[in-house]
């Protein structure tokens, strides 16, 4: 994973503080402590964890994941990665009523595994998908099976969750207490979807682990420096581009990473999440023509001659000679660079983060590079990186609602 940074003039264009290094040394002391990242030296925890999965798996043949957020969108990103098919692993974070119907219509409960996920045990979209499949499993007289092919992962303590796995002898797994559901990817929460879909986590923890043994490469700070000691750049916006679809879902899960992480205290910088090549046909007008409050991040990778080749024969004739001889991934990657050539041209701040080859390694240590960046920017800027203290009173707002 290669960064680098352009149009920035770090000295010049930034107010640096006098303790900027005492700063630095705390970002380091809390980031080399971060639970989150330090699960990814406990080998025998991953043994274990890869044990009881496997053997979790035995006889079934499709695997639902409930759960949302942090408890959903980590593993996504993990498996977005793989070249191979998932159809047998199903995500589920979302409770609108009638897909969620239509997606249940005719279970196998016999060979069905449900994977229910939520740190506090306490979520009630989560807990009504749960209890929505028991319905069922209730009406097919599959109870017994529902329960035996459930694996819950929550915290240890006394919630619904955990109550209901203990009542009803699921598998059960403990999600960390000190490990915030946004920041889990590389816990359990993390790992079982990421066995279950056959990636070698060994290699995430090892990619994890490259970013954990350089956390006093200031590259990981550099963002957040940036946003917080602007000179007058007025950047307000964060674009997240990614030119893979295999980083599709790493950029949702960046996006509740950044937002949740450093939106308070009437301070932040919005997280856009954009699609290369498709968003050119979308976003770009803005981006190259419109404010200059936007800080820009290109996620690219290697697509030359990959992909399908295409039909000379049909090029000539149309006299489209440019696409003539060229494979899919020949355009992918002119699209790309001519969008950062065009960037550059404009004089837009941007950075480049350039991944050979987007696998399990790689994206271990994109995600925990992104893990370290949105710690350090949040404590650049005076917030607690690990709570999300607003949005407990919509919760308790639902909860009147249907009482």
């Amino acid at each position: 994973m290669q960064i680098k940074f352009n149009n920035l003039d770090f000295q010049n264009e930034l107010k640096l503080p006098q303790n900027i290094i005492e700063i630095n040394e705390n970002i380091f002391s809390i980031c080399n402590n971060l639970p989150a990242l330090n699960i990814t030296s406990d080998t025998e925890l991953l043994n274990e964890i890869i044990s009881i999965t496997k053997d979790f798996m035995k006889g079934k043949k499709t695997f639902v994941v409930f759960g949302t957020g942090g408890s959903n969108l980590g593993a996504r990103a993990l498996i977005n990665v793989s070249i191979k098919e998932n159809s047998n692993l199903l995500f589920y974070d979302n409770i609108d009523p009638n897909s969620f119907q239509r997606s249940f219509s005719n279970i196998d409960f016999n060979s069905t595994a449900f994977i229910v996920i939520s740190k506090s045990g306490k979520t009630p979209e989560t807990l009504f998908q749960f209890g929505s499949i028991a319905e069922l499993a209730s009406q097919d007289n599959e109870l017994e099976n529902f329960y035996k092919n459930t694996l819950i992962i929550t915290e240890f303590y006394n919630s619904p969750l955990f109550n209901i796995a203990k009542k009803y002898n699921c598998l059960l797994l403990e999600h960390k207490k000190d490990i915030g559901g946004r920041y889990s990817v590389f816990s359990n929460v993390g790992m079982v979807p990421a066995i279950i879909a056959g990636l070698n986590v060994k290699n995430i923890y090892e990619g994890a682990n490259k970013v954990k043994n350089a956390l006093e490469n200031e590259q990981y700070y550099k963002i957040g420096q940036l946003f917080k000691y602007q000179n007058n750049l007025n950047l307000l916006s964060s674009v997240l581009m990614t030119y893979s679809d295999s980083l599709y879902y790493f950029g949702k899960w960046y996006l509740q990473l950044w937002a949740e992480s450093i939106g308070k205290k009437n301070q932040g910088i919005t997280p856009i999440h954009s699609i290369g090549a498709t968003d050119q046909h979308s976003q770009l007008q803005l981006y190259l023509d419109g404010p200059k409050d936007k800080f820009f991040t290109f996620i690219t990778t290697n697509h030359s001659k990959k992909g399908l080749h295409v039909n000379n024969d049909i090029m000539i004739s149309a006299e489209v000679n440019y696409l003539v001889n060229r494979k899919m991934g020949d355009l992918m990657q002119a699209e790309q660079q001519s969008t950062l050539d065009v960037f550059n041209s404009k004089n837009i701040k941007f950075r480049e983060i350039f991944i050979e080859i987007i696998d399990e390694k790689r994206i271990g240590e994109l995600m925990a590079a992104s893990i370290v960046e949105t710690v350090a920017t949040c404590i650049y800027f005076g917030v607690d990186p690990f709570n999300q203290p607003a949005v407990e009173a919509g919760k308790k707002l639902t909860k009147q609602y249907l009482s």
